[in-house]
């Protein structure tokens, strides 16, 4: 073990002692939540192009020379795959360790998190074995869904979308592909600028509503929603791009009569006038 530094706290004014450590020195925490591989593989290809960045965050164990990571478990084993044989690690006074563990535990990624994850996972996939197809079962174990793809390819051309807007009709409507990847990524560009496109028209009909007095906190759902061609039918046989088509279409025309949706049921609570 090297001691490099410490750094003074900012908020709270304690030690935190910045050192190197062998990776067998390093346990992790036995109550963190199972690693993800794909993560880690994921974490692994990083490094391999710029490093490890991040140094892990630990408290010190029983025996002098061995430290528990309570953050960076995927860094740690990533470090491992590809051969670090010592890491940087900042460590904590171990009063402060049990409030850390609970946020690393308990926290959970938004869907725009999410939809990036996968975004790059598919990608590696993509840059590894592009002839595979997208439904191949390797793939179906590492992304969740599908539409996690196509909202992290809507998500980088337009940071601004409302993602979370579309999200049940994308959990009904988009399937993974029986292409090959290097075909399947053009679908999935294709089916993004889809998304995007309709959140444009949602952005046109939000405004007008709100001219006509209408504001609240979920208004941008309940657009959405107002003018869903399918509703809450579950079982849907249309494909994406007729139904969310459709939805543009219903979009539109609401920016052109406003009005139409004092009707909904959501609205006639809501609506300031």
């Amino acid at each position: 073990m090297k001691r490099i530094g410490e750094i003074k706290e900012p908020l709270l004014g304690y030690t935190q002692e910045v050192i190197v450590v062998p990776i067998e020195n390093l346990k992790v925490i036995e109550i963190q939540r199972k690693p993800s591989q794909f993560h880690v593989r994921r974490l692994a290809e990083s490094m391999r192009k710029i490093g490890f960045t991040t140094p892990v965050i630990a408290v010190k164990g029983e025996n002098e020379n061995l430290y528990t990571v309570i953050d960076g478990q995927h860094r740690l084993l990533a470090a491992r795959e590809v051969g670090i044989k010592e890491v940087p690690c900042i460590v904590i006074p171990e009063k402060y360790a049990h409030d850390l563990m609970e946020l690393n535990i308990e926290k959970q990624m938004s869907l725009r998190e999410k939809a990036y994850v996968a975004l790059n996972v598919y990608r590696m996939y993509l840059e590894e074995e592009k002839t595979i197809n997208e439904d191949d079962p390797r793939i179906l174990d590492s992304i969740e869904f599908p539409y996690y793809i196509t909202l992290g390819m809507a998500y980088e051309k337009n940071p601004k979308l409302f993602g979370s807007a579309y999200e049940s009709l994308l959990r009904r409507l988009d399937r993974f592909l029986s292409l090959p990847l290097m075909e399947a990524v053009r679908e999935r560009e294709k089916k993004a600028q889809i998304v995007i496109e309709t959140d444009d028209a949602t952005r046109r009909a939000v405004e007008r509503v709100k001219e006509i007095g209408i504001s609240h906190p979920f208004l941008y759902r309940e657009v959405v929603s107002f003018c869903s061609p399918i509703g809450r039918k579950r079982k849907v046989t249309e494909t994406l791009e007729d139904v969310f088509s459709r939805l543009k279409d219903n979009l539109e025309t609401l920016a052109r009569e406003p009005e139409r949706i004092r009707a909904h049921k959501f609205s006639e609570v809501v609506y300031e006038g």
